[in-house]
C-alpha cells in the first residue's frame, strides 16, 4: 500500500487570518519558559513541603541543558487543510439540523476517489454542471455513492504566492449538484475555498447588490448535505483519475463547523 499527502502544512501567512500565531518553544528557551509556568506550582510545593527558598527550573535540570520543544498554535478551524461540516453552512442542511464536524459519519469520509481535472480553468474562473459532466464523460467514470471526488485546478501551486487566496477558480452550486445528485458526500479542491475569494465576491455584491455573489457553495450546503475539503494539495500526484482511495478523517473538534485534517490517498500495490 502506497500512501499520497493531499494535505498542505499549517504555516502563518499575510493573506490568510485563519493561521494567526505558532508560538514556538524552543529546546533552548524551553527551560527558561517552562520555569516561568510552573512557578506557581513549584513555590506552592515548596511551601507545602518546608522548602526555602523554592528552587527554579534552569537548564542545568536538563540533560544539554535543552528542553522539548512545544508549540501554541492559535487558529481557525478553517486554517490549513481542513473539512467543512454542515453545521458550517447554516443551522440546518438539507431539511434537519445540520451536523456539527463531530458528528459526521466516518464512513463519509472514506471512500474510492475521483479527480476531475479543470488544469484549464484561468483565475477567478467558475466551475459549472457542463464542466463536470464532461470530464467525467472524458474519464469514463460514472459517480456512485459515496465516491469521494476531488476537484483539481493546479492552484495549489501559487502557495504561497498572495494569488493563492486572491485570484483562485472556484466551484458553482450547480457543479456541486451534479456530483451529490450520485450520493457522494465529501468533495475536495485544491483551492483556497470552494468558492470565487472573499474579496472578489464582496466587490461583485457591492456592484451589483446581488447577495447570490456571496458563498454561492456554502449556501448550497443548506440545501444539500455534503462535506467540502478545503486547501488540499498534491492532486498531481495521483496514479490517474480512478484507482486510489481516499481517507480524510477531521479532528473533532465540539460543536465546531469544520475540522483540521490530513487527507490520503491510498493506492494498492
Amino acid at each position: 500500500m502506497r500512501l499520497i499527502d493531499l494535505s498542505m502544512t499549517i504555516a502563518q501567512h499575510p493573506d490568510d487570518p485563519g493561521v494567526r500565531d505558532i508560538d514556538r518553544w524552543t529546546h533552548e528557551s524551553g527551560p527558561g519558559r517552562l520555569g516561568n509556568a510552573a512557578k506557581s506550582l513549584i513555590q506552592q510545593i515548596a511551601d507545602r513541603e518546608g522548602v526555602s527558598p523554592a528552587p527554579f527550573l534552569e537548564k542545568e535540570h536538563f540533560p544539554d541543558g535543552v528542553f522539548m520543544s512545544n508549540e501554541i498554535v492559535t487558529l481557525s478551524v478553517h486554517g490549513g487543510t481542513h473539512v467543512d461540516a454542515p453545521y458550517h453552512y447554516g443551522p440546518s442542511s438539507a431539511g434537519r439540523p445540520a451536523k456539527t464536524i463531530e458528528e459526521v459519519p466516518l464512513e463519509w469520509c472514506c471512500g474510492p476517489g475521483v479527480r476531475l481535472s479543470f488544469r484549464g480553468k484561468n483565475a477567478l474562473e467558475v466551475i459549472t454542471a457542463d464542466d463536470v459532466r464532461g470530464e467525467l464523460d472524458r474519464i469514463g467514470h460514472r459517480l456512485r455513492p459515496l465516491d469521494v471526488v476531488l476537484i483539481e485546478t493546479g492552484w495549489s501551486a501559487h502557495w504561497p504566492d498572495p494569488t493563492y487566496y486572491s485570484s483562485h477558480p472556484a466551484m458553482s452550486p450547480e457543479a456541486i449538484e451534479v456530483i451529490v445528485d450520485h450520493g457522494v458526500k465529501l468533495i475536495g479542491v485544491d483551492t483556497a475555498g470552494f468558492d470565487l475569494p472573499t474579496a472578489f465576491m464582496i466587490e461583485q455584491f457591492v456592484k451589483t447588490g446581488d447577495s447570490r455573489h456571496l458563498w454561492p457553495c456554502h449556501m448550497f450546503g443548506r440545501e444539500r448535505e455534503y462535506l467540502q475539503i478545503e486547501r488540499m494539495a498534491g492532486l498531481d500526484r495521483l496514479p490517474g483519475p480512478t484507482g486510489f482511495t481516499v481517507f480524510c478523517a477531521p479532528v473533532r473538534v465540539q460543536g465546531a463547523g469544520a475540522g483540521w485534517a490530513r487527507p490520503v490517498a491510498l493506492i494498492d500495490e
